[in-house]
């Protein structure tokens, strides 16, 4: 019996371009993975190990970007519509939670474009439901400006709060959805 190929990886290079020229952080890389198939990633830091997923669910943030090659999950290319896929029928677990927000913006926007992204709601009820996971977490009560601020360092629980928001996000947040709780 022949296992269909689930994840395929052709040539992919993912490059950073910077003042000193363009920095690759992935160089020709290719790779099967077949239904039922488990493939663990290994190397040093900063080998690319955490680009290689970032790039495969459309992940990379400019100046960065995949720059060469194809991927394809389940027969389908993906690399030039991955938000199709993510979060759906593939997703990333981060290894940090707390790294897994952008500092630049706020929570409650990273928390409000993940659910509109994997639910059909709208955009006031995907706000509602994004005070209403960061208020399960929140030792105080949210208010119209929570979702709006991002911690910051010097905050007493800001890594407990990014971490759990940045879970959130990840799940899109469908532990709420789901079970209602």
């Amino acid at each position: 019996m022949t296992m269909k190929t689930l994840l395929e990886l052709k040539n992919i290079e993912v490059a950073f371009k910077t003042r000193h020229g363009v920095l690759k952080a992935v160089d020709d890389l290719s790779l099967t993975v077949k239904e039922g198939e488990i493939l663990g990633i290994v190397g040093e830091s900063g080998a690319g190990k955490s680009m290689t997923g970032a790039a495969i669910i459309g992940l990379i943030d400019p100046p960065g970007r995949l720059s060469a090659g194809e991927i394809w999950f389940g027969g389908e290319r993906v690399d030039e519509h991955p938000e199709r896929l993510r979060g759906r029928e593939i997703s990333m677990i981060f290894q940090d939670p707390l790294t897994s927000l952008n500092p630049l913006r706020t929570v409650g926007d990273q928390l409000v474009e993940t659910i509109l992204a994997h639910m059909p709601v709208s955009k006031e009820e995907a706000e509602k439901r994004a005070l209403d996971g960061l208020a399960t977490k929140s030792a105080s009560t949210p208010s119209a400006s929570t979702p709006t601020r991002t911690p910051s360092p010097g905050d007493a629980t800001a890594g407990g709060d990014r971490a759990g928001a940045g879970n959130r996000a990840q799940a899109g947040d469908r532990r709420r959805a789901d079970h209602g709780a």
